[in-house]
């Protein structure tokens, strides 16, 4: 494994080793305390992240300085970690479905509608950008909409423990990447018109990749969700759950594609077209929210 694979791959093994202990101490304080409380403390962990993890205040730096230039100094960093704590206190909330906590707004509803006219499921492809767990939110607006994640469990899987400590019911929403029966069962869920989340930024072990400018510079993403797509013929929609500070998050939605075009032999070039789309959409919305991209690693080398 070489390149931004290896590189997001150990940056998933140390949020994993750090992850379960950290999730379970905000669930602690989310619990007994309450948001607003909780979201007191932000401020000091936040601080301790930015004095103690020297390597994501370097990648943090250097991804802001494609936004800003120099303006990018130590006070937006901090701004930057500290939409991430954000986000990470506010996963306990959504992933217990206490929605009414906060301020929602939704845009590009439409694009859910046109995926589920037709019956084929839908993919909805997030990025580390924003609340992916916001995604919950989505039943609200959308409660005939069935959702299940696809996601990797980690190296030995605390963090899907912590989470499921949260809401026990969280286990039977989410399809484990990389076991033999993965892949049977997202068709057979796709087919019954159920949606498929999944991220669609960082490159697994082992998966090919299309590079594509991406704010300024050439970065490979994976063409796996693609190939997904075009397996399972269904439509393609683009989520992400924007934080905008205090309690208000706007969930967006861009439809991609209605069907990706048959890939044979995991070409990258046959998904390039439609990947495109996806890297223009997600540059769109960092330019729009630039503290929500939360790639705290050299995610262009």
């Amino acid at each position: 494994m070489t390149g931004p694979a290896k590189k997001a791959s150990e940056w998933a093994g140390r949020a994993e080793r750090g992850s379960p202990l950290l999730i379970r101490f905000i669930v602690w304080v989310a619990r007994t305390i309450g948001r607003g409380t909780a979201r007191l403390l932000l401020h000091p962990i936040s601080l301790y992240f930015l004095i103690m993890a020297p390597n994501a205040r370097r990648h943090s730096r250097d991804y802001l300085r494609r936004i800003d230039g120099d303006k990018a100094g130590i006070a937006a960093i901090y701004g930057h970690i500290h939409c991430f704590a954000a986000t990470i206190l506010d996963r306990v909330f959504f992933l217990t479905d206490r929605f009414d906590v906060f301020d929602l707004t939704f845009d590009g509803l439409e694009a859910i509608d046109r995926a589920a006219a037709d019956g084929r499921g839908a993919i909805l492809l997030g990025a580390h950008f924003g609340s992916f767990d916001a995604m919950r939110a989505l039943a609200r607006k959308r409660p005939d909409l069935r959702l299940k994640v696809l996601m990797h469990e980690g190296p030995d899987g605390r963090v899907a423990a912590a989470l499921n400590r949260i809401n026990p019911e969280l286990a039977d929403t989410v399809i484990p990447l990389g076991r033999p029966e993965s892949m049977l069962r997202v068709g057979e869920w796709l087919r019954d018109g159920g949606a498929i989340g999944i991220l669609g930024d960082r490159v697994p072990a082992g998966d090919k990749t299309v590079r594509l400018p991406f704010l300024g510079e050439g970065a490979g993403f994976p063409i796996s969700p693609w190939i997904l797509a075009s397996v399972t013929g269904a439509p393609v929609v683009m989520f992400a759950g924007v934080y905008q500070g205090g309690n208000r998050y706007m969930i967006r939605f861009r439809y991609l594609a209605e069907r990706v075009r048959r890939v044979r032999g995991g070409d990258p070039a046959a998904v390039a077209m439609d990947l495109t789309r996806y890297v223009e959409t997600l540059e769109d919305w960092v330019w729009d929210h630039p503290k929500n991209w939360f790639n705290f690693y050299d995610f262009w080398h």
